[in-house]
């Protein structure tokens, strides 16, 4: 029996070699004959870039704070706008104008709003403000971090709101419930904005009140940091105790002086994921070009990119900011070139992408970042299917249901030896397509990681994903690990 020829790479970046047992490999190649079989692992270059237009329409959540960062030296800004909906349940939420004749007196008006995250000081309280729109959001705008609606009258300005608003059970054994944040758009001595809103309540003769009613005197709502707001951001979720309630009294049916209060609510946030539903999206300004600030030329500029050397060997990926990890791998060029001349196997191929520690005190590192293809200017290819335009994504090993293959994931994977977490995704199928000429043209010239999915809704999904989680990559280390195999001749 001949022995099968070892494979040689002609190139420095495959210096680093192992011969593996093929059955430890789970390899299924025809044949009993002995194989050689390899691992080598991928050098690869590391950058970080900034991409832009983040989508922020109807994700998990909104933003809201000003918040300076300590590593990338960059302050980021972050203002909400959302379509005010009047309730469409009479019962539960009566218009006063159902108590027309029992003189219905407006008692407070209160703005509630369910949050899950924050960025930055959570025991000091924030100063928000809360705006009218100039106009209604666009049903055809499709908006995202780059929009920023224009602001009429103030509704709230620097209101001073503690986050810290929570309740225990009386023995302590239970964990505490946060209450919603909580600001009071109008008490004791009504405002102009409350008296022309609830005017118009106690005037509409039908027994629900029309979105183009509510529209003549309020647009639309705009939650922004105030002036004393310069440490915190908050990620609003899509609770169902976001709300705005109005809270009225009306006379007793007796004709008493005694009064009974009533409760009328708008809603504000995305709740449920139908169409239905509110609109609301994020305005992020990052600005990144004060005085010494690593990434300064990145901001205007999606084509620029900093390479790790410049960033003390660290790139970043951090949703809502559009910053994201460029990965330029020239060994998979040289893989193909190998294939056509020696018909090799992919066995397996794995990215690897460690992380640094203690780069998650302020940001979350995100479990799932993803992997897009780029070309020469940092710019996502794109794909067209049935004359719709998506993006390309690099895509997996996983399989929906209706058997279509999904994008590639890398998943943090947790330390049990306390040293730094790696971000890993298996990616055979994709380096098999791309070294056997099977890759839809053109080839990519870089791959872009970030945690931020840019893609519409799948069925059975209501929303994707939106916070200011961040990976801060140790870029010496990442590589794409590829085991390969050449069948043994009998």
């Amino acid at each position: 029996m001949r022995t099968p020829t070892a494979l040689l790479l002609a190139s420095a970046l495959f210096s680093l070699g192992s011969c593996e047992d093929p059955n430890e490999l789970g390899l299924d190649l025809p044949g009993s004959a002995s194989i050689d079989s390899k691992y080598e692992d991928f050098p690869v270059t590391v950058s970080t870039i900034r991409q832009d237009s983040v989508p922020t329409l109807r994700r998990t959540r909104f933003l809201v704070g000003r918040l300076t960062d300590a590593n990338t030296r960059g302050t980021l800004e972050a203002r909400a706008f959302s379509e005010v909906q009047p309730s469409i349940d009479a019962t539960a939420y009566p218009l006063p104008s159902k108590f027309s004749g029992q003189n219905p007196q407006l008692d407070s008006i209160v703005l509630l709003a369910g949050f899950d995250r924050v960025y930055g000081s959570a025991t000091q309280p924030v100063r928000l403000s809360l705006y009218d729109l100039q106009k209604p959001l666009d049903e055809r705008t499709s908006y995202n971090s780059t929009n920023n609606l224009p602001l009429d009258q103030p509704i709230v300005e620097n209101a001073l709101v503690p986050l810290n608003r929570i309740i225990r059970n009386k023995a302590n054994t239970a964990d505490s419930l946060q209450l919603p944040l909580r600001i009071l758009i109008s008490g004791s001595q009504p405002t102009p904005f409350a008296t022309t809103l609830f005017n118009l309540m106690k005037a509409t003769t039908t027994e629900t009140l029309s979105q183009q009613d509510l529209q003549k005197v309020w647009r639309g709502l705009a939650i922004v940091p105030g002036a004393g707001t310069n440490g915190t951001v908050i990620g609003f979720d899509r609770s169902v105790g976001s709300q705005i309630l109005v809270y009225y009294r009306v006379n007793t049916a007796s004709g008493t002086p005694a009064t009974e209060q009533k409760v009328y609510r708008f809603n504000y946030a995305n709740t449920t994921g139908s169409v239905a539903d509110p609109r609301f999206f994020t305005n992020i300004q990052y600005n990144l070009s004060s005085a010494g600030a690593p990434f300064g030329t990145l901001s205007g500029n999606t084509a620029a990119e900093v390479p790790a050397s410049s960033s003390d060997n660290t790139t970043y990926a951090q949703d809502g900011t559009g910053l994201a990890t460029k990965l330029a791998i020239p060994g998979l060029e040289q893989l193909r070139t190998l294939q056509q001349r020696e018909n090799i196997i992919i066995n397996r191929a794995e990215l690897i992408v460690p992380s640094k520690s203690g780069s998650n005190i302020v940001y979350p590192a995100p479990t799932t970042l993803y992997i897009y293809e780029a070309n020469t200017r940092n710019q996502v290819l794109k794909a067209t299917s049935n004359l719709t335009e998506s993006l390309r994504f690099v895509l997996g090993e996983n399989v929906n249901s209706q058997g279509q293959r999904l994008e590639a994931q890398l998943i943090r994977q947790s330390s049990t030896t306390g040293t730094n977490s790696t971000y890993t995704a298996l990616l055979t199928t994709y380096v098999q397509t791309y070294v056997t000429n099977q890759l839809t043209a053109p080839y990519p010239a870089a791959f872009i990681v970030s945690p931020t999915l840019r893609r519409e809704l799948r069925s059975g999904e209501t929303s994707l994903p939106l916070s200011l989680d961040r990976a801060a990559i140790d870029a010496s280390n990442v590589r794409l690990r590829v085991y390969y195999s050449k069948p043994g001749a009998q």
